[in-house]
């Protein structure tokens, strides 16, 4: 029997692994202790896709660090391990562009952060700034804006360049603009403002970047060992359940073609 590891308990890795297990041994690797990715343990659709990947061997709170073609690392509370599998599928999601990725130019003020660390900082009540400006117009952004006004923002203007893709909270305390495009940053030491396309600036005391997707690459080695690596990270933005779920399948059916 072959055997696949796959790096990600979300969505997309468990679709994969419910469709290859039986056929080949699977092993689910996720640096989270919990399955379910940014989808949530407690759905449903979480629970149903655990249940049918149940023969898969879950190595959840570990993170995998290198492939090598034949093995890949991983590491965890107990030390490092490695795992021999014959295909690797990579299905660790994906990130809002970062400031170099958008071309923002200026100084480096403290302030400027990704939208996945202005959430996870509002999770824990700390908020990056009491009238932060967030850019983007999908999930992360509308995510950050929810949690940026729990965790007593103020003001919070929304940029976003290519429209708004999904739901953001009717609040006054939100302003969205679209159609504008974030081009610097200002402020020492901390963010005073930014600029956008044409020279208007609009005040602000932090930027949360939400715009845009790339694919997570954290499996050092998993791009140049070639051609057992599957890459399943839907870039859809607003993403959805079922989206996830059919990248996932899509992928299963790669790693079979790749064996």
């Amino acid at each position: 029997m072959t055997a696949v590891a796959v790096v990600g308990a979300g969505i997309t890795g468990l679709a994969c692994a419910a469709s290859l297990v039986g056929e080949s041994e699977v092993t689910v690797v996720d640096r989270i202790p919990v399955a379910g990715g940014v989808h949530g343990w407690e759905r449903p659709e979480t629970e149903r896709l655990l249940a049918e990947a149940g023969g898969a061997r879950m190595l959840l709170g570990e993170t995998a660090i290198h492939w090598d073609g034949r093995e890949l690392m991983v590491i965890g509370q107990d030390g490092a391990r490695r795992v021999a599998v014959d295909a690797l599928v990579v299905a660790t999601g994906t990130r809002p562009l970062g400031r170099a990725e958008l071309a923002i130019e200026g100084g480096r003020p403290a302030g400027v952060l990704a939208a996945t660390v202005a959430c996870h900082l509002a999770e824990n009540g700390v908020t990056c700034g009491l009238r932060p400006l967030v850019y983007g117009g999908g999930d992360w952004a509308a995510r950050a804006v929810r949690e940026l006004l729990v965790a007593g923002a103020i003001r919070v203007t929304v940029v976003a360049p290519d429209g708004v893709h999904t739901s953001f909270p009717p609040d006054g305390r939100v302003l969205v603009r679209t159609g504008l495009q974030v081009v610097g940053v200002t402020g020492s030491p901390r963010v005073e403002s930014v600029r956008l396309a044409g020279g208007e600036e609009i005040a602000c005391d932090a930027l949360v970047l939400g715009h845009g997707l790339v694919a997570v690459r954290n499996v050092d080695g998993a791009v140049w060992a070639g051609q057992r690596v599957v890459f399943a990270q839907p870039l859809d933005d607003p993403a959805s359940v079922a989206g996830a779920e059919r990248v996932g399948r899509e992928a299963a059916e790669a790693v079979r073609s790749a064996l």
